[in-house]
């Protein structure tokens, strides 16, 4: 089954997706948090909580920031993470199982809320899919981010 973009989950009932104006200045923003959250999550010296969340944070900015590119804004309607990275992966061609893994993430990600800390396991794979999923992210925005 394919991913799903924003019009799809609109249409499954969804609450996560409002139309808004392409906005270039937020868009080079969260690309700019990104990059922040690339240089976090390798940097050893981190918790391995830490380095897990920013690679996952990496990759939702940057999905944020995709979806701003084609006309849309996520609210904190329930699901709204996982809606995010789906619809951002469908535009940017990611395969279902590179969305799974970064799921996969976002559901260890999730475990701190229950006093479960990743393991170092958790923090490479987190860190593998973000260097699958963020090239291709970053190549929608491209012409967003020209002078």
């Amino acid at each position: 089954m394919p991913l799903n973009k924003p019009d799809d989950f609109l249409k499954q009932g969804s609450k996560v997706f409002r139309k808004a104006p392409v906005d270039r200045d937020a868009i080079r923003g969260w690309v700019s948090i990104a990059a922040g959250k690339s240089k976090d999550c390798l940097n050893r010296d981190n918790s391995t909580s830490t380095r897990l969340g920013a690679a996952y944070d990496c990759v939702l900015n940057l999905s944020l920031a995709v979806l701003c590119s084609k006309g849309w804004r996520t609210t904190a309607a329930d699901g709204h993470h996982k809606e995010s990275l789906e619809a951002a992966c469908a535009y940017a061609g990611v395969s279902v199982s590179g969305f799974d893994d970064m799921d996969a993430v976002r559901e260890v990600r999730n475990n701190q809320y229950g006093g479960v800390p990743p393991s170092d396991t958790d923090a490479e794979l987190a860190i593998k899919s973000m260097n699958k999923i963020a090239p291709a992210l970053l190549a929608m925005l491209a012409e967003h981010l020209r002078k």
